[in-house]
């Protein structure tokens, strides 16, 4: 990009290009006009320093990579895999896994958390999860659940249930949400942006899932509870099942995730760690 004055522009166009953003949707992230995007892009308009920060952020580069660096050559394949690796440290961070000596003694356990990695490296390597992997996950949990007591089985029979529960979203309205995720601009309504969208047919199979596995999920919830030292994550995981609409009641899915962030706010400020690595993660400017 030799003797280009436009390298800015091209850079942030090509970068929004590969991660399959329109000008309206990267609007919406740095709160301003596609016709502002546009400008930025051809090289009319220039970003202020804190706008130039946030799309760096937005995108994963330095602010000297925007502005000196030729990223135009840089391949939807790196993209994707980087963009892969930062969505597998959120979903690390706001579903936490968790092992002990005693835990990995049973083999049901130990079973299942192998399968926990499994999933993982799948998301790692942007796999499609085969069929039954989270069944098998779920199941081996579940017969631990009935052999021994530790809370370790609980809380990864919680993250195996919300991992289950993500895999029911459209992928490419998830997609979006995650690019929110990474860029540290998410907003709840973004959430529900997805849900007002959702087919009849998801609807109903999202309510099954919910009776399904609600008697579990509050076997579980006591479980941790009765545990001083494990009493936080129970309080999180009620609340994030509000903030994503995992609950049957007579509240709206609006209303159920408002509840639920009023929820995480709260225990946050009482100093629940889970809940104040809920809000830095997800809605830190």
């Amino acid at each position: 990009m030799a003797n280009d004055d436009n390298i800015l522009g091209k850079n942030i166009q090509h970068l929004r290009e590969m991660r399959g953003e329109t000008l309206d949707e990267l609007g919406e992230v740095i709160h301003f006009a596609r016709s502002t995007i546009k400008g930025y892009e051809n090289g009319s308009r220039k970003p202020d320093p804190q706008t130039l920060n946030s799309i760096a952020k937005h995108y994963g580069k330095t602010v000297d990579e925007l502005l000196y660096s030729d990223l135009t050559e840089l391949s939807g394949t790196q993209m994707e895999a980087d963009s892969i690796k930062d969505m597998l440290d959120l979903f690390q961070k706001l579903l936490p896994l968790y092992s002990s000596e005693d835990a990995m003694r049973n083999l049901n356990f130990k079973k299942g958390y192998k399968l926990c990695h499994q999933i993982m490296d799948g998301f790692s390597n942007g796999e499609v999860l085969r069929g039954t992997l989270i069944t098998d996950t779920f199941q081996a949990f579940i017969e631990a659940f009935e052999e021994i007591e530790c809370p370790e089985v609980a809380a990864n029979l919680m993250w195996t249930i919300f991992v289950w529960w993500t895999q029911i979203f459209d992928v490419k309205q998830m997609m979006s949400l995650q690019s929110k995720l990474l860029s540290h601009k998410f907003n709840i309504k973004d959430y529900m942006k997805i849900k007002d969208n959702e087919s009849d047919k998801l609807k109903e199979k999202k309510h099954g899932f919910v009776s399904d596995f609600d008697e579990v999920i509050t076997e579980i919830l006591k479980e941790l509870k009765s545990d001083s030292k494990w009493s936080d994550l129970a309080d999180y995981y009620i609340a994030l099942k509000y903030v994503l609409a995992m609950v049957d009641s007579d509240l709206s899915p609006e209303m159920n995730s408002a509840v639920g962030m009023q929820m995480m706010l709260t225990f946050a400020k009482i100093g629940n760690p889970h809940a104040l690595n809920f809000l830095k993660t997800s809605l830190s400017p």
